[in-house]
C-alpha cells in the first residue's frame, strides 16, 4: 500500500516520505482493517514530527521508526476481527484512533472496533474526515471541565480558538446540544463563527473577551494557554463550573527535562492550579484525546441531522502531505485540512 511514514524528526519536506509500505496484518480481537478513503492533518501530527512528546509516547511503546502519522479514519471496512458484531465488511466508517507508530496516512489501518461508527450518509469521506479527532479532543476538555450533552441546554461555554479545526466542530455541536457560545477568532474568522451559530465573537487581537464576558459555565482553551487567567476570571464559582486546557506543558516540560525533572515540575504546576479552583469549587483539568464511543456516535447523529457540518479550509492528495503540513504550521487554515487518500 502507499503511505507517508517518517524515518527521523525534522521539517515537513525533511522527513516525510511517500513509499510503498506493507499492508497490515490481518484484525485481531476486536479490531477491524479499514481502507482509508481520507484522513486529515491535526496540529498534533505537525508537532509530533518535530519530536514533540516523544518522552511519554516512548514509555506507551509509540516510539521508533518509521512512523505514519494521523489519527483521523473515514473509509471502508475490508476485514473485521474475532469478537467484532457492531460493523461488517463493507461498513462506510469513521472515527479516530489513539497514538501510534501505525497511523492514518495511509491507504489501510488497523484500528480498535471501539474507535469508530458507521458513517453518516449525508457526509463524504472527506468530510467525514475532518470531525472525529478535533471533536474528540475538545470533548475530552469538555468532560473533564464538567460539561454533559445531557444538561447542556442554557450552559455559556467559551472556547478561545473558534477558527481551528478543534474549534469549529465543538462550537457546532455546543449550539446543537442549546448552550450559549462564546468564542475568539482572528479578523477573517469572525464572520465564520457568526455563521456556525456562535452567540458571541471577540477579535483576538482588538478586543479583550475577559472584559465582556462574566459568570460562564465553561471555558476551554484551545490556542493559547498564556490566557488562562482571562479565561477563568469569567467563570462562576460553585460546582458544575470548570476550565480545561488542551495546551497544556505536560509533554513540552517532560521532552525538555526529563521523565522526572519535567514530570515533577508539571504536576506541582497542575496541582497548584487545581488547588486554586477548588477553592472556588470549580473543575480544572489537562485534558489530552481520547477514544469515546458515545460521544463519536453522538457527532454522527448530529452530522446526520445536519446540524454539524464539516469546515474543510483545503484538500490534498496524499502524495502531496508535506505541503498540507507546512500551510497547518503556516496558521492560516480556517477550519480542516483534509488529506484524500487515493
Amino acid at each position: 500500500m502507499r503511505a507517508v511514514r517518517i524515518s527521523g524528526f525534522g521539517s515537513a519536506g525533511g522527513v516525510l516520505d511517500y513509499a510503498d509500505v506493507p499492508v497490515p496484518r490481518p484484525p485481531g480481537k476486536g479490531e477491524v482493517l479499514v481502507r482509508l478513503r481520507a484522513t486529515s492533518v491535526n496540529p498534533i501530527d505537525c508537532r509530533r514530527r518535530g519530536g514533540y512528546g516523544r518522552a511519554l509516547l516512548r514509555l506507551r511503546g509509540i516510539g521508533g521508526f518509521p512512523q505514519i502519522l494521523g489519527s483521523d479514519i473515514s473509509g471502508e471496512v475490508v476485514a473485521v476481527g474475532p469478537g467484532v458484531s457492531e460493523l461488517q465488511t463493507g461498513d462506510a466508517v469513521f472515527g479516530a484512533k489513539s497514538p501510534s507508530i501505525h497511523g492514518t496516512y495511509a491507504q489501510y489501518c488497523l484500528v480498535k472496533a471501539a474507535e469508530v461508527v458507521r458513517k453518516p450518509a449525508s457526509l463524504s469521506f472527506a468530510e467525514a474526515a475532518a470531525l472525529p479527532y478535533a471533536f474528540l479532543s475538545a470533548w475530552a476538555g469538555l468532560t473533564d471541565a464538567g460539561f454533559r450533552a445531557e444538561a447542556a441546554t442554557g450552559r455559556r461555554v467559551f472556547l478561545q480558538g473558534g477558527t481551528g479545526g478543534t474549534g469549529v466542530v465543538t462550537l457546532q455541536v455546543c449550539r446543537a446540544l442549546g448552550a450559549h457560545v462564546a468564542v475568539t477568532a482572528g479578523p477573517q474568522g469572525i464572520d465564520l463563527c457568526r455563521r456556525l451559530g456562535a452567540n458571541e465573537v471577540f477579535d483576538y487581537r482588538t478586543q479583550d473577551f475577559s472584559q465582556h464576558l462574566d459568570r460562564y459555565d465553561f471555558a476551554i482553551c484551545l490556542a493559547d494557554q498564556a490566557e488562562e487567567a482571562k479565561m477563568i476570571s469569567i467563570l462562576r464559582p460553585g460546582p458544575g463550573a470548570g476550565y480545561a486546557t488542551l495546551v497544556h506543558p505536560l509533554m513540552s516540560l517532560v521532552d525538555a527535562k526529563g521523565l522526572l525533572r519535567g514530570g515533577i515540575q508539571a504536576v506541582r504546576i497542575f496541582l497548584r492550579e487545581r488547588s486554586s479552583q477548588k477553592r472556588h469549587r470549580r473543575a480544572y483539568a489537562w485534558s489530552l484525546f481520547r477514544p469515546d464511543r458515545a460521544a463519536l456516535e453522538l457527532l454522527a447523529e448530529l452530522a446526520e441531522k445536519g446540524t454539524v457540518q464539516a469546515v474543510i479550509d483545503r484538500t490534498y492528495p496524499l502524495s502531496a502531505m508535506a505541503e498540507a503540513h507546512e500551510y497547518s504550521e503556516s496558521g492560516r487554515a480556517k477550519g480542516k485540512i483534509v488529506i484524500e487518500v487515493e
